[in-house]
């Protein structure tokens, strides 16, 4: 109602509900066998009720109040009214008032638009009843007015709070993808430390055994110095990336630690097992604390949402991968959030297993309960 466009759009609607009742008071007074006394009094009534409309657009009380002030001055002139029109007009105003102005505005002048006709008849002859009659339509009309502009206000109100839970949950989102990402830089730069740091030892063992060839002994003692700064730049990246002490001293996660993580859960109350089929192999360490952490996290979103009594975590090493699966006998879709699609929970879930190129499924089984599945390839000759 505020823009341009729709003050344009209320002046359009104005103009033609202004010609439509010149019509209507026009067929209504000319209509009539016995015709008015003074046809041109009539029809400059008329005129001016049709001018309150497109007047309505810009100034919804002041073309109220004219078209309140028709009936006295049809009364005091002794002019004929427009008659039913004339009462059409006046109500079509008065909602049209109640709509688009404050309640206590448009209450105010829809007050004085049932008292005045109803005060104009009764001195021209009319009996009590008037008051009841305009105060009953007066008041239906402002009523249907303020309703409608509560309905919209509330729309309004409710549409504005769905975008902003929608921004809210983007951001939320969007921060757990990052908050996740963070937990992966952090595990990925103690992988990649320990992987240089045994790669730094090397090189000094073979640089040791070639003392009597100065070249190769030259370029291993670089590699070796580098390696050292590396590690070392590694570990203040690390330092850097842990939020706490909490973080530094806790030890690195591992699907061998996966025992501890069962013993955990079972201890909150949770009869949790764990099965591993195949034979563990050394896995890189992405891998390794990736798989667990997806473990974690399906586990705590069992105790949290799920209200299951049982869970069931199965570590498989197979010839070309390493599999999870947790299985539980809770709700199912309410098991990691609001099903497959979302959750926090899956969004790190999906980070890691796509860094490593593997497989995640999640969602509720048809016997009930829900599954977290992962699958993480592995390179050959990781074995």
């Amino acid at each position: 109602m505020g823009t341009p466009w729709s003050r344009r759009r209320w002046l359009l609607a104005g103009v033609a509900s202004g010609v439509l009742f010149a019509v209507l008071a026009s067929i209504e007074v000319y209509g009539d066998p016995r015709g008015a006394d003074d046809r041109l009094a009539v029809a400059g009534l008329s005129l001016v009720l049709a001018l309150c409309f497109p007047l309505a657009a810009r100034y919804p009380i002041t073309a109220m109040s004219v078209a309140m002030l028709s009936f006295p001055y049809a009364m005091l002139t002794g002019a004929e009214g427009v008659g039913g029109a004339q009462l059409i007009a006046e109500l079509v105003l008065v909602v049209h008032a109640a709509y688009r102005t404050e309640p206590r505005r448009s209450l105010a002048a829809s007050v004085c638009a049932a008292v005045v006709p109803a005060v104009a008849l009764v001195w021209g002859g009319e009996g009590i009843w008037e008051f009841v009659f305009f105060g009953a339509l007066v008041g239906a009309a402002w009523g249907l007015g303020a309703l409608l502009r509560r309905e919209q206000s509330r729309s309004r109100r409710l549409a504005a709070l769905a975008a902003e839970l929608a921004t809210e949950r983007e951001a939320r989102a969007r921060a757990a993808v990052a908050e996740e990402r963070a937990r992966i830089s952090r595990e990925l730069h103690d992988a990649v430390a320990h992987t240089v740091s045994v790669m730094t030892m090397q090189a000094g063992v073979v640089r040791r055994r070639l003392a009597d060839r100065p070249v190769e002994h030259d370029a291993l003692s670089q590699v070796e110095e580098l390696g050292r700064r590396s590690v070392t730049e590694l570990r203040r990246v690390v330092d850097l990336l842990r939020p706490d002490e909490a973080d530094r001293l806790a030890p690195p996660p591992s699907l061998r630690r996966i025992d501890d993580l069962v013993k955990e859960v079972r201890s909150a109350g949770l009869q949790a097992t764990s099965t591993v089929s195949g034979t563990p192999i050394s896995l890189p360490l992405g891998v390794d604390m990736s798989a667990y952490r997806i473990v974690q996290e399906a586990l705590t979103n069992v105790l949290r949402h799920a209200e299951a009594a049982a869970a069931t975590v199965t570590v498989a090493y197979e010839p070309a991968g390493v599999s999870v699966r947790v299985v539980d006998d809770g709700r199912g879709a309410a098991a990691p959030g609001p099903g497959p699609g979302g959750g926090h929970g899956l969004v790190g879930m999906r980070e890691r297993v796509g860094m490593f190129g593997g497989e995640l499924r999640a969602g509720a089984r048809a016997e009930g309960g829900f599954e977290v599945y992962a699958r993480f390839p592995l390179a050959e000759g990781t074995r």
